[in-house]
């Protein structure tokens, strides 16, 4: 994981001079750059990614629930985007300064003028051609539910009439390692460090993308959150145990075969 990190921040480093040069191919190389640093940490993680639907392309505003970090990766692998994250990721080491370098949009929810100066920032970054994903809950979750959705950052979309995509993102991992919720989802007190540990101990997980069927317009942003989140809760699944793995298990007794095929 550290390798693919820094040699791609290197790599996109070492490209911006020359797209000084040739300012149409920015955003080409910056795509190519973070979509196949992502694919690759899938690879490395181990991580099987099951997509339903087909994704947002071209400028998009996609809100999705929010479960771990490894959201981020997951659905980079997938969409040409720039993520709204909280304001103390921008100072933590390293990391900050990457993604302070690919466009990730930054947001402190206490103070309303840097909630301002933030729907500018998406509305710039949407006008570019670029895809914005929004995690809308505010903070990750344990998997369980979809906590309700926040509409601070769904006032240039309401104030528009701009179509908001939405997806769900789920996890399982194989039966017999310790429960998404604690390998997986990154939530509560957990650190970070300790996280990690516990997510690269998984020999495999999988990861389902369920993209909405049509974009949702409304012109006030509260009913718009609220549409949003009925939309991404009917979808959702709680994270869980690979149903492949249980399906194995189950092998020999029809009923519960027929039991874990419907639930």
């Amino acid at each position: 994981m550290l390798i693919a990190t820094f040699g791609f921040f290197l790599l996109y480093l070492l490209g911006l001079p020359v797209l000084i040069l040739l300012p149409d191919f920015k955003r080409r190389w910056r795509r190519w750059n973070t979509q196949t640093w992502a694919r690759s940490l899938v690879r490395v993680i181990g991580v099987r990614v099951e997509v339903h639907n087909s994704p947002p392309v071209g400028s998009f505003l996609l809100v999705s629930n929010h479960l771990s970090y490894l959201d981020i990766i997951v659905l980079q692998s997938q969409l040409d985007c720039a993520f709204v994250a909280k304001s103390e990721v921008a100072s933590w080491p390293v990391l900050g300064l990457i993604c302070r370098s690919v466009g990730t949009i930054f947001i402190n929810r206490q103070v309303g003028r840097h909630i301002s100066q933030t729907l500018d920032q998406i509305k710039t970054t949407i006008g570019e051609g670029l895809g914005v994903v929004l995690f809308a809950e505010g903070t990750s979750t344990n998997g369980e539910s979809v906590s309700h959705f926040k509409s601070s950052l769904l006032e240039v979309a309401a104030r528009a009439r701009q179509p908001v995509h939405y997806a769900s993102i789920t996890y399982a991992v194989p039966i017999g390692e310790r429960s998404p919720a604690q390998s997986v989802c990154w939530w509560g007190d957990m650190t970070f460090s300790d996280h990690v540990f516990r997510l690269l101990q998984l020999p495999s997980l999988e990861a389902k993308i369920a993209y909405g069927g049509e974009p949702i317009v409304d012109d006030n942003r509260h009913a718009l959150a609220a549409r949003l989140w009925s939309a991404v809760n009917a979808q959702f699944q709680p994270v869980g145990y690979s149903v492949s793995d249980q399906l194995e298990l189950a092998s020999g007794n029809h009923d519960a075969v027929e039991y874990l095929k419907r639930y």
